[in-house]
């Protein structure tokens, strides 16, 4: 009876190790596919991140085979029985393919977010139209990686059918003898017991979660050691922020405080129009020093403008990056905060400030109308107007995916502006540098193709924005107008420096007047929560407000703060830091270590006042959130 048992144990083992394989394979195609993302890799980061990986593929192997592992390890005599084993194998495959998918898209929608796909990506169903229409482009595109999941599946079963269990020469369980039947009631604990734990991810006192992909020690390498599965199930349920009190009220304000007054300004009642560049990566233009530039007329905008140089998003996503402009609130949640539990939050915006100046707003997006819930957004900060493709009401202009080409809508918002009565301020967001990257027929062959697919497209969006120029500059509002532009995120990248996690948060920033009196290149580091404090300076807003971010002049608070792969990152100057609050747990020198392969020591004053102020940060971040308490 004992031999029996351990039969049964030994060929469940064997079904399970096939889909350790199987996880295996397709941890080596993500790799292979997005290589070129990992230049930091080396044989022996190659092995730590094979070796560290089986910990969260165990995870996700055991929670999808729960159900058929509890049904193969119960003694009993219908483990042999032919249709018991039919039932086993449906068990075993139908959810394990599942899971298999889920693992598998992430090798080709890597490149767009760099990070593994988490539970937020589901938030995009339903009310939202960005999964429903993104999803048959995505498998059109990468219709190969649906031959590679039939394939596995079809292998699955192949060897599973080879371990068939044989129905002769086994001993029927019974009670007698009792040794032997308490024996195997031990093994049952054990083996069950070694399930709890492989779920666990091992025997710490905290169950493993994302963030622990940062045992790999190489930040840019987690999205390898980690698998989808196991991102999508450990985001799915957060939803609160955690409440961190590191320091009391009165040491926190002293470290970090969010409330800003310029109180010795005198107001200037400038339009403000805000234009954000959809997928405008720093690497595109002259700033990203490749030696290669598609936006010449970004760029010569940029000769006479206030430059930030070094610039960085806030976020990896549209979502993330157009709050972080307008609201100066940074997505340092497991979901963009459009989309999570604080959607609804009290904000301080561009809108809702100028407002108090007397300011006409409009957010406008050629885009579907719900895209990403950007039109729920714009109400929520203020804005007294959406202007989306229900309002541009000409479906000749319609790119057959997202929504206006951006020359024409670009014109269209210009109309729309000189309508409005001075004081106005608009955001403006652009589309046709998006994926698919459609662009008219009539522009198509004009542009630079460049080395990646959605070059063409940018070249597209920057001549776009040039006829924006041209035609504002004859109206009568264009030279009493602060332009402010800035990507919404990065995009896919050909450049080295630019495919790591920190080049991947590379923006162009800039301020523009017509008169040139902002012509300046700023060196400091800045990000998007940066602009709208620093813009209201250049207004002279003389009102508190309330902002994450800090005005440009403040030399002492430019800091970039993002979370990547259950971590927190913060630039400052030229140092970068992947932080897990209360300490930090790598530093790097992102300007002489471009790779990031080169940890270096936490032992600077300036380390200490950097670690001290994400904490005071990200204290008063979350309890802000929690508690929807801007003033």
């Amino acid at each position: 009876m004992l031999q029996t048992y351990l039969y049964q144990l030994k060929i469940t083992l064997k079904r399970l190790l096939l889909l350790q394989i199987a996880y295996f394979i397709c941890r080596q195609l993500f790799l292979v596919y997005n290589f070129s993302f990992f230049n930091e890799l080396n044989f022996i980061s190659y092995l730590k991140v094979n070796f560290y990986g089986l910990r969260f593929d165990v995870f996700s192997i055991f929670v999808a085979s729960s159900l058929f592992i509890l049904c193969s390890i119960i003694p009993n005599n219908y483990f042999f029985n032919k249709t018991y084993q039919k039932i086993l194998k449906y068990i075993y495959l139908i959810p394990n393919a599942i899971f298999i998918l889920t693992n598998l898209i992430d090798v080709g929608y890597f490149k767009f977010i760099k990070k593994r796909s988490t539970a937020d990506l589901f938030d995009q169903v339903g009310g939202q139209t960005d999964l429903k229409k993104l999803l048959p482009q995505y498998i059109a595109d990468y219709w190969w990686l649906l031959i590679v999941f039939v394939l596995l599946i079809m292998l699955l079963n192949f060897f599973y059918n080879k371990l068939k269990t044989k129905d002769e020469n086994f001993i029927k369980y019974n009670l007698k003898p009792i040794s032997a039947f308490s024996f195997i009631l031990l093994l049952f604990l054990i083996s069950s017991s070694i399930v709890v734990i492989g779920i666990r991810g091992g025997l710490q006192r905290v169950p493993i979660d994302v963030i622990n992909g940062a045992d790999v020690n190489l930040p840019n390498l987690i999205p390898v050691t980690l698998n989808t599965p196991f991102t999508l199930i450990k985001t799915f349920d957060k939803k609160s922020l955690e409440s961190y009190n590191f320091y009391n009220d009165s040491d926190l304000n002293k470290i970090y405080n969010p409330i800003h007054h310029f109180k010795d300004s005198s107001f200037k009642n400038l339009n403000v129009v805000v234009l954000i560049l959809e997928s405008f990566s720093k690497e595109y233009t002259k700033l990203g020093n490749t030696g290669q530039s598609y936006t010449p007329f970004l760029d010569s905008l940029m000769d006479n403008s206030l430059v930030f140089s070094n610039a960085f998003s806030n976020g990896t996503r549209s979502n993330e990056g157009i709050p972080a402009i307008l609201s100066s609130l940074p997505s340092l949640t497991d979901n963009p905060l459009i989309n999570s539990l604080y959607a609804n939050n009290k904000q301080h915006s561009f809108a809702n400030l100028l407002k108090k100046q007397g300011y006409y707003s409009a957010f406008m997006h050629g885009g579907i109308n719900g895209t990403m819930n950007f039109d729920s957004y714009s109400k929520i900060a203020g804005y007294d107007e959406y202007y989306g493709k229900n309002e541009y009401n000409n479906n000749a202009d319609f790119d057959g995916f997202w929504g206006i080409y951006d020359e024409p809508f670009l014109q269209s918002c210009i109309l729309k502006m000189n309508k409005m009565k001075p004081p106005f301020h608009t955001a403006i967001f652009t589309l046709s540098s998006h994926h698919p990257y459609n662009i008219p027929k009539q522009h198509q062959n004009k542009f630079k193709k460049g080395t990646y697919e959605n070059h063409e497209s940018i070249g597209y969006g920057d001549y776009s924005l040039k006829q924006f120029f041209i035609t504002a500059q004859k109206t009568t509002w264009f030279k009493n107008t602060l332009f402010i532009i800035s990507a919404d995120h990065a995009s896919i990248s050909s450049h080295k420096f630019y495919k790591t996690i920190v080049g991947n948060m590379s923006i162009p920033i800039l301020f523009y007047k017509s008169d040139n009196s902002l012509k300046h290149i700023n060196y400091n580091t800045m990000s998007q929560i940066d602009i709208l404090p620093s813009a209201l300076q250049q207004l002279g807003y003389n009102k508190s407000f309330f902002s994450f971010g800090a005005p440009v002049n403040d030399t002492l608070s430019r800091y970039v703060y993002f979370i990547s792969n259950g971590n927190y990152h913060v630039l400052n100057d030229s140092n970068y830091y992947v932080i897990q609050p209360p300490k930090s747990l790598f530093k790097y020198n992102y300007i002489n270590d471009t790779d990031l392969v080169k940890p270096l020591g936490f032992e600077t004053l300036k380390d200490k006042q950097t670690l001290n102020r994400f904490n005071a940060f990200i204290q008063t971040y979350n309890n802000t959130l929690l508690k929807n308490n801007i003033p």
